[in-house]
């Protein structure tokens, strides 16, 4: 009853657009650096129609079922993460943006029939872009990020990454945007990252769209959807993220004070549908593709690391936008 009456609170409020909204996946991605045009002519890249702030809530809950590891004695493991986060657009100028996210996150894994290399990890993460409108049809981003994770009864201070990115993007056509750019990103226990940005956003049709912007512009995830709109309020299409995360273990960790990795490939179908115009819930089932778990010591030699087979993913996402 109070969830159906905060429901029909937000949705009987009048508010601006909408930010961007991606549909869940298990990365469970952070806003994007840019967005495709759909109202202008010539498309400014995410140029709000509104010169006024917008911001979003947004939780979430994901699940892998059981999958068993190749390399750890018959061993198996389940994995599940919720998450909350807040972001926001809030334009300085005209031509001038600044996105801020915020963004809390909680892992849990059961190991069974092995040693459980670790249990619960949590996540913090800040990130800000500025978004510039260099001309009709160029836009410019860059920003930063930093992050803390550690296993549950580590130090959050020790499992801190922070990086940075910057690229440009050119719109073609109405329909089509493309672009990318070049990241920087410490590692726990590990060297310099520098990766690429890929920057794509094509209208293939009226209801059919090809995004990108499942990446956050940050190395941790990076994917893409398609998306076809089944009517003004329901949205469904296929979603591919390949999420890599690094975090500290825990002193009571068989191997303390090293760092835990973990690389999935979720493929997911998914189904959103707009409760009002500033309220929407998602629903996905799919398979992780791919995944491999590791841990690495204190010095970032390789301890232990095994892939594991395809598992059933599936879970839920609301999102308040205000």
């Amino acid at each position: 009853m109070v969830m159906m009456t905060t429901v029909v609170l937000v949705c009987a409020t009048t508010q601006p657009p909408a930010l961007w909204s991606a549909p869940l996946t298990f990365a469970a991605p952070d806003a994007p650096l840019v967005a495709s045009p759909t109202e202008q002519e010539v498309a400014p890249l995410g140029q709000s129609d509104e010169y006024s702030p917008k911001f979003s809530i947004e939780g979430g809950w994901a699940w892998q079922l059981r999958a068993d590891l190749d390399n750890a004695g018959d061993g198996r493991f389940t994995h599940d993460r919720g998450h909350a986060r807040l972001r926001g657009r809030i334009p300085l100028q005209e031509d001038l943006e600044l996105l801020l996210g915020i963004r809390q996150q909680r892992d849990n894994f059961g190991f069974s029939d092995m040693v459980s290399p670790w249990g619960s990890v949590n996540t913090t993460q800040f990130d800000a872009a500025l978004q510039w409108q260099a001309t009709e049809r160029w836009k410019v981003f860059a920003g930063g990020m930093a992050r803390w994770a550690a296993e549950q009864g580590g130090s959050l201070g020790d499992g801190f990454e922070g990086g940075g990115a910057f690229g440009a993007a050119y719109a073609l056509s109405h329909d089509l945007v493309l672009g990318g750019g070049v990241g920087v990103q410490t590692q726990i226990e590990d060297d310099l990252l520098i990766y690429p940005i890929v920057v794509a956003e094509w209208n293939i049709s009226k209801r059919l769209k090809l995004s990108t912007s499942l990446t956050t512009g940050w190395a941790n995830q990076t994917g893409g959807e398609i998306v076809y709109a089944a009517s003004d309020t329901v949205d469904i299409g296929v979603s591919a993220v390949f999420d890599y995360q690094r975090f500290r273990l825990s002193d009571d960790a068989p191997v303390s004070g090293g760092a835990g990795v973990t690389e999935a490939l979720p493929v997911n179908f998914f189904v959103s549908v707009d409760l009002c115009a500033t309220a929407r819930v998602t629903a996905f089932v799919g398979i992780n593709a791919y995944g491999r778990l590791k841990t690495v010591d204190s010095s970032g030699n390789g301890v232990w690391a095994s892939d594991h087979d395809p598992a059933p993913v599936l879970g839920i996402q609301g999102t308040i936008r205000f």
